[in-house]
């Protein structure tokens, strides 16, 4: 039996903000190719989690200088907050907007892919969190008998998820530098119960996971 083509280009997807109010949602999407993934490791690219906020600043523009493509989507509070009522008037959930975004951020960077001809097996990792949404958004846009399509837990195991990560994390975090100049208020220093009192907190907070954080209690 022939062994299986090892992929000379991986595409990783992660994002940042998920569960939480304070900020956007970002999602990102790295490809590399196996040479790029090993510099990456020395570079120390691991889970966005297990670092340090001025590592993950620091390694997100290592990432963008040594990957084949990069892509990151940022859904602000206010306007997440438009798509999650949407979402739920059409009996859909938070896992529909997730597919969406990570389908979109796939999309960019297969297209650039392709658009410098670059040749070779693809593989595509996804965290796993709703596969057949997944893949029916992907579906739409991609020729998946093309791509080898993996979602799994703990998926940040792959460099090019760790790296997507950490591209996530860090365009959440200069967001919210970015808003808290402009608001002139340290968002970071805010406590949930806090935040309900400013008029526009529609700017800065996902309101439906502020309302339930205060609901659950500390």
């Amino acid at each position: 039996m022939r062994a299986k083509a090892k992929p000379s280009i991986v595409i990783g997807s992660d994002e940042a903000g998920k569960g939480e109010w304070l900020g956007p949602l970002v999602i990102a999407a790295v490809a590399i190719t196996p040479e790029q993934s090993s510099y990456l490791v020395i570079q120390g690219v691991m889970d966005s989690k297990k670092l340090r906020i001025d590592t993950i600043l620091k390694l997100a523009d290592i990432i963008k200088k040594n990957s084949i493509s990069h892509y990151v989507i940022t859904i602000t509070p206010q306007r997440f907050n438009k798509l999650l009522l949407e979402v739920k008037r059409e009996k859909k959930s938070l896992n529909d907007i997730l597919a969406w975004a990570h389908a979109k951020a796939i999309w960019h960077v297969y297209e650039e892919i392709k658009e410098r001809k670059l040749q070779g097996k693809i593989k595509v990792v996804i965290d796993e969190f709703d596969k057949l949404k997944t893949e029916r958004r992907l579906k739409r846009i991609l020729k998946l008998s093309e791509l080898e399509i993996i979602q799994r837990p703990r998926a940040e195991e792959e460099t090019a998820v760790a790296a997507a990560s950490i591209l996530a994390k860090a365009t959440r975090e200069h967001w919210l530098d970015r808003m808290s100049r402009y608001l002139h208020l340290d968002l970071r220093s805010i406590s949930a119960r806090d935040a309900l009192t400013y008029d526009n907190v529609n700017l800065f907070a996902k309101v439906g996971f502020l309302n339930r954080s205060l609901q659950e209690g500390p």
